[in-house]
This record gives C-alpha cells, structure tokens and sequence, in this order.
C-alpha cells in the first residue's frame, strides 16, 4: 500500500537521523526538555497508554496524532514497536501531519 510505504520511509529517516523517541517515558524525557514537535500514538496503544500520551502531549502543548497503524506496524516499519513515538523535529512532523490529512481523505483500498 502506497501510504504505508509513505509512512515507512518518512519515519526511517526521521530515526536515522535521530529525531525519533520511542516509547512513552522516552517521550516524556523529549518533552520535558522541549525537543518534540509532535507525538503519534498506536491504534493498539491501552487505554493507559493513551491518556497518558494525551496528558503530556497537553501539558507540552504539542499535537498528538492517533494512528490506524498497530505497535506492530511500527516494528515493521522501524524495527521496534511501540505505541507511542516522539517526532522530535518540525519538518518530519509537519509531512506526517500532510501524511495523516491524505489518509483520512482517500479510501483504504485506492491508497
């Protein structure tokens, strides 16, 4: 699918690069030294999980995207699952942000 392999490749290079935090105390540290621009969390993520994301993505004042991909998705995509990830670079986030808008506008199936 042609959105999965968008997604793939934007967050690749985002954790080469090292702007990727995963997990969510991982993301808690980003975001307590103010380097996150944004935070995605798996649609498999526990309820826990998700509150808490929402949380300090609030207290943070940073946007928390909840994504249709699961913890394994993301282990495909950049070799470790996790139900929540920490972009912490505006350019990466700002493309996933296009990336998420595009996928809710197209059908699954045409993608």
């Amino acid at each position: 699918m042609h959105y999965r392999q968008n997604w793939q490749g934007i967050l690749s290079i985002c954790r080469k690069a090292g702007k990727l935090a995963m997990g969510l105390e991982p993301t808690k540290d980003a975001m307590y030294r103010g380097t996150v621009s944004g935070v995605l969390v798996a649609s498999d993520a526990s309820a826990k999980t998700r509150k808490e994301a929402a949380f300090y993505c609030g207290q943070a004042q940073v946007p928390c995207l909840e994504l249709a991909f699961t913890k394994a998705d993301f282990a495909k995509m950049i070799g470790r699952g996790s139900g929540v990830l920490a972009i912490c670079d505006d350019g990466f986030f700002r493309k996933m942000q296009l990336l998420a808008e595009q996928e809710k506008q197209e059908p699954r199936g045409e993608a």
